[in-house]
């Protein structure tokens, strides 16, 4: 795909044009929120009991406590995402930050969203970036317009399960793509490499599991 050349923007201005980043407890970087009532899968599976978004995480606790403020910065993301300068906003953001997971509410809205977010990893090769999504068809269709090597090596792609204790099938077109991995949800038995945090008091701490291609599971909450 084609690199976007990217202009220098100040904070202050990234601010303006893509809204700004948020900070979690958990998390040992900034992350990327957007609001759960956008996302295109979630929100279907959200209504069909037992599955895991019918209880996301993003719709309670902290989330629930303090959404007259984090909703309405949620929705201003949204709205700027296909601003024109959306991609060079989001770089200026991110800096040389070692780390950044994008999503920790929402997710990929459609093949260009998924295009820009590329653009940002690619102007950020010091930054390992993190994308956890149920949009499994605009990733295959990502594959399928740019080629099974067009994941920048910056850029780990999560498929994430749809039910506890059903692990990811990742979609024969995805298998062996380089940067395309899955994160499952247990109750009991991890279905994979386990998720420390729960371990550690809800944090990450120093593991930086969920940057690697391995295959993460986490604990259902």
């Amino acid at each position: 795909m084609k690199i976007i050349p990217i202009v220098s923007m100040t904070k202050s201005q990234a601010a303006t044009v893509c809204g700004s980043l948020t900070s979690t407890s958990k998390m040992p970087c900034k992350s990327y929120s957007l609001p759960t009532e956008a996302c295109q899968t979630g929100f279907k599976m959200a209504k069909l009991k037992g599955s895991i978004c019918s209880k996301c995480y993003a719709d309670k606790g902290f989330y629930k406590v303090y959404e007259n403020n984090i909703k309405p910065a949620q929705f201003s993301r949204l709205d700027s995402i296909n601003g024109e300068f959306w991609v060079f906003g989001m770089v200026s953001h991110i800096g040389k930050d070692p780390f950044f997971r994008w999503h920790d509410s929402g997710d990929l809205q459609n093949l260009e969203h998924l295009e820009k977010i590329v653009s940002v990893c690619h102007a950020t090769p010091k930054t390992m970036h993190w994308l956890p999504t149920r949009e499994y068809g605009t990733i295959k269709d990502f594959i399928a317009k740019h080629g099974k090597n067009s994941i920048p090596k910056n850029l780990v792609v999560r498929l994430s399960a749809m039910y506890p204790d059903k692990p990811v099938k990742i979609p024969p077109s995805l298998q062996n793509v380089s940067g395309i991995t899955a994160s499952n949800v247990h109750t009991k038995t991890p279905m994979g490499t386990p998720c420390k945090a729960p371990e550690q008091n809800g944090s990450c701490l120093d593991c930086r599991e969920c940057w690697t291609d391995s295959v993460i599971s986490y604990k259902l909450h």
